[in-house]
């Protein structure tokens, strides 16, 4: 009889911290799944709710104060710049031919415009200096390529500031 109390006894304990262990292990699993199906929503997956879905007169792009880097105005602010849907229209937007811009801060900054022939060719074109309150029409590259992203870089120390003007 001792034996089998005994034995009884020393299952117990054991069998509390199987049970706590998988517990864990189950709730650990849940979250882990949770984390990655709410990260992986397609909610998530979309653009910010603040970038416009193609480009629009009126948007803005701020460079970074650090002058070594470069902001792309396509991801961060403007949206789409490779078709021109500024009329309404979201379906069968022409191709972009021309973005004006104007530097609406006090630091000078370079624009860089991402353009080429299809997707995956990108090709980086010269930097174009803008004054602040200057003006510039970027276009794609003359091959008739597409417009896939604008750049902008301060000169200065300090946030620069550009805005679209016109699409076309």
């Amino acid at each position: 009889m001792g034996l089998v109390s005994r034995a009884r006894g020393n299952r117990g304990p054991h069998l509390a911290r199987r049970v706590a262990l998988g517990a864990t292990v189950t709730v650990l699993g849940a979250a882990a799944v949770f984390a990655t199906s709410a990260s992986h929503s397609s909610v998530n997956q979309g653009r910010r709710h603040d970038v416009p879905v193609a480009i629009e007169a009126g948007s803005v792009c701020t460079s970074l104060t650090d002058r070594r880097y470069e902001v792309s105005c396509g991801t961060t602010a403007f949206g789409d710049i490779r078709y021109n849907c500024t009329a309404g229209q979201r379906v069968r937007c022409p191709r972009t031919a021309a973005v004006t811009l104007r530097n609406v801060g006090r630091i000078p900054m370079a624009v860089i415009v991402v353009s080429g022939v299809r997707e995956g060719d990108r090709r980086f074109a010269p930097p174009t200096a803008l004054a602040p309150g200057s003006t510039v029409t970027l276009r794609p590259r003359p091959e008739g390529g597409y417009f896939f992203d604008i750049l902008v870089r301060s000169v200065k120390p300090g946030h620069g500031v550009v805005k679209v003007l016109a699409v076309r």
